[in-house]
């Protein structure tokens, strides 16, 4: 099962918020009335029709770092549905939990390089982005449509770094929302199909909580009812929150 980049990092800590470089720009993320924060570092919410409709929607104060909860709904709801996930609102708790929707945040800096064959340096293989996550170093022993094929990849076959918007690269850049939060769905996705493989009979909800926890911690998942609760609760957390605010159908997971 997929953990970040497909190889077993160690426990990030959901206490952990991923590095916020700067007074960094709140980048478009593909909706319409997108607004961007200047370097001076003023915050702007998305317009209130970017997306719709837009069930995530909850109009909660921004951060704390000047950051919108409902900046990446548009990606959100479009990715989930892409992979046919069930649940669009726990990705958007995820975000919080590893981000705090900063899109260009940096974690998991300890982990060193991967793939010495690709040339991958420690930086290409630190958890990025706004779900922390990255291109997978090593996709050849993976599933049937487990991988976003070259999302986040150079045509060298390393890791698209760019973080300003107005690059050439931008447009694959793993740190763009809309490349960054597919590549977390598709690896989620990747989890719940392996973990129906391996314990099947569990409910849909419970495939959810699985699949998150293996996100966080690769191998945490050990049946139906045994996986990632510390991480799943984080998560649960602000899902339960954002579903309130937004009138969403939440589903009622278990994390203890």
């Amino acid at each position: 099962m997929l953990s970040r980049h497909g190889r077993a990092f160690s426990r990030l800590g959901y206490t952990m918020l991923a590095a916020a470089l700067g007074a960094s720009p709140l980048v478009s993320t593909g909706c319409k009335g997108d607004s961007a924060r200047s370097a001076a570092g003023d915050a702007a919410s998305p317009d209130p029709g970017s997306c719709t409709p837009d069930p995530l929607r909850t109009n909660l104060a921004p951060l704390w770092n000047g950051l919108s909860v409902d900046i990446d709904d548009c990606p959100i709801l479009e990715f989930t549905a892409k992979y046919a996930e069930p649940d669009a609102m726990i990705f958007k708790a995820i975000i919080y939990v590893e981000s705090r929707f900063q899109y260009d945040a940096v974690g998991c800096t300890g982990n060193g390089p991967c793939c010495p064959a690709r040339g991958w340096t420690a930086a290409e293989c630190a958890c990025l982005g706004a779900m922390q996550t990255g291109p997978w170093c090593n996709s050849s022993n993976l599933p049937a449509g487990c991988t976003a094929s070259g999302l986040g990849l150079l045509p060298s076959g390393h890791v698209d770094m760019e973080t300003n918007p107005s690059s050439e690269n931008w447009a694959n850049s793993v740190f763009n929302p809309m490349v960054n939060i597919e590549l977390g769905i598709a690896g989620i996705a990747c989890n719940r199909a392996q973990a129906k493989a391996a314990f099947p009979d569990c409910t849909e909800d419970q495939y959810t909580m699985m699949a998150v926890g293996n996100f966080n911690s690769y191998g945490s998942t050990q049946s139906c009812t045994v996986y990632n609760l510390d991480y799943d609760t984080a998560v649960a957390d602000a899902y339960n929150t954002y579903s309130t605010a937004a009138g969403w159908p939440a589903h009622p997971y278990v994390t203890q």
